[in-house]
């Protein structure tokens, strides 16, 4: 579902990762180091895995917008924010190990501030912010 610069998409998580990508998936890119298990995040400049906390498999609503300022929301448990580009020649995506949604908003811009925001109450929001 999509409202002006907000999309909201029912993602099933499971293996413990949110992938948000501007390129094909790539099993290179998706290798986690110590380093990356400490910081809950493998970050790279357009493919970006963020680790939700919970282990198990759920499902959850992920709202992904699009604005020019970002404010914590009260209720964080983990807060990541990453440059994050975009290539005009891939869709951007947002996905998991079992399934994959097109982020349909419209982002024109090569650079974006990527939060990755995980709340208490298990809803997620990934901004992307101009």
């Amino acid at each position: 579902m999509r409202q002006n610069n907000q999309q909201i998409v029912d993602l099933l998580i499971s293996n413990s990762q949110i992938l948000v990508r501007s390129k094909p998936y790539c099993e290179a890119l998706s290798q986690w180091g110590q380093k990356n298990i400490e910081q809950g995040a493998v970050i790279h400049r357009d493919y970006a895995i963020f680790d939700p906390l919970p282990d198990d498999t759920f499902g959850a609503n992920v709202f992904l917008t699009l604005a020019d300022s970002f404010t914590i929301d009260t209720q964080t448990l983990r807060c990541i924010a990453i440059p994050f580009y975009t290539h005009h020649e891939y869709n951007v995506e947002v996905a998991s190990a079992t399934e994959k949604f097109t982020i349909d908003l419209p982002l024109s811009a090569p650079l974006y501030s990527l939060y990755y925001e995980i709340c208490e109450v298990m809803k997620f929001f990934i901004n992307l912010l101009l």
